[in-house]
C-alpha cells in the first residue's frame, strides 16, 4: 500500500515511517524539515511542506491508500488533510489523538481527569486544539480512526497493547513510541476501529 504520514519526523512519526517501509509499504513522509528524517529507502519519498500549504499537502496525500496523521495539535492542518483527502478520493484517515478528547464510551477516571485538568490549565492552546482536530476528523465523511493515548515514552516495543475507553480498568496511562507506531500502522488495513476513538496503552 501506498501510506503518506504526516508528523513523519517526530519521534513517534520517524518510527512508523521505518516501521511501514519494513512491512512492505510505500511511503510518502511529510515534513517540514526533511534533513530530520536522516535515512534513505527506494519505497521512501520525502515532501517537504509547511502544514499551511495546501498544494503540497495535496500533492502529498494524491495516490495514497491511506493517511496517518501525528499533528494534531494543528486542527487548521488537520482540516487542510481531511480537505486534500476529499479532493483526492482517498479514504483511510488514522489519527493520533489524546486523552483530552472525550468519547461517550469513556467512564469517569479520575487520574485521566486529573491528567487532562493539568494539559487543559498549563497547555491550554494545545488542549484546544486537539480537541478542535478530534471534532474536524468525526466531522468528516472519511474512514476515520481516531487513536487517543495519554502518555507516551520511549524505549524497545513491548508488542503489548491495551485497547479500550478510559474508565473500564482496562487502559493505562503510558505507551510506548514503537507500539504506538505498530498500532498506528496496523489501523491502516484493520477495519475493527472504523469510525471510532479507540484508547490504548501498555
Amino acid at each position: 500500500m501506498r501510506i503518506t504520514i504526516f508528523g513523519a519526523t517526530g519521534r513517534t512519526g520517524q518510527l512508523l515511517v521505518r516501521q511501514a517501509l519494513d512491512a512492505g509499504h510505500a511511503v510518502t513522509a511529510y515534513a517540514r524539515n526533511p534533513d530530520k528524517l536522516r535515512f534513505t529507502h527506494p519505497e521512501l519519498t520525502v515532501a517537504a511542506g509547511e502544514l499551511d500549504d495546501e498544494k503540497a499537502i495535496l500533492e502529498a496525500v494524491r495516490g495514497a491508500d491511506a493517511v496517518i496523521e501525528g499533528v494534531g495539535s494543528e486542527s487548521a492542518a488537520t482540516r487542510r488533510i481531511i480537505a486534500a483527502m476529499d479532493a483526492s478520493g482517498v479514504g483511510r484517515f488514522v489519527v493520533v489523538s489524546t486523552c483530552s478528547v472525550p468519547d461517550p464510551a469513556d467512564r469517569p477516571d479520575l487520574k485521566f481527569k486529573a491528567l487532562v485538568r493539568f494539559v487543559r490549565t498549563a497547555a491550554p492552546r494545545a488542549w484546544s486544539e486537539v480537541r478542535a482536530a478530534a471534532e474536524a476528523v468525526r466531522a468528516s465523511d472519511l474512514d476515520w480512526t481516531l487513536v487517543r493515548v495519554a502518555k507516551l515514552d520511549d524505549g524497545p516495543a513491548t508488542g503489548e497493547i491495551k485497547v479500550g475507553h478510559y474508565g473500564h480498568g482496562v487502559v493505562g496511562l503510558s505507551l510506548r513510541r514503537a507500539d504506538m507506531a505498530s498500532f498506528l500502522l496496523a489501523q491502516v488495513t484493520d477495519r475493527t476501529h472504523l469510525r471510532e476513538a479507540p484508547a490504548i496503552s501498555n
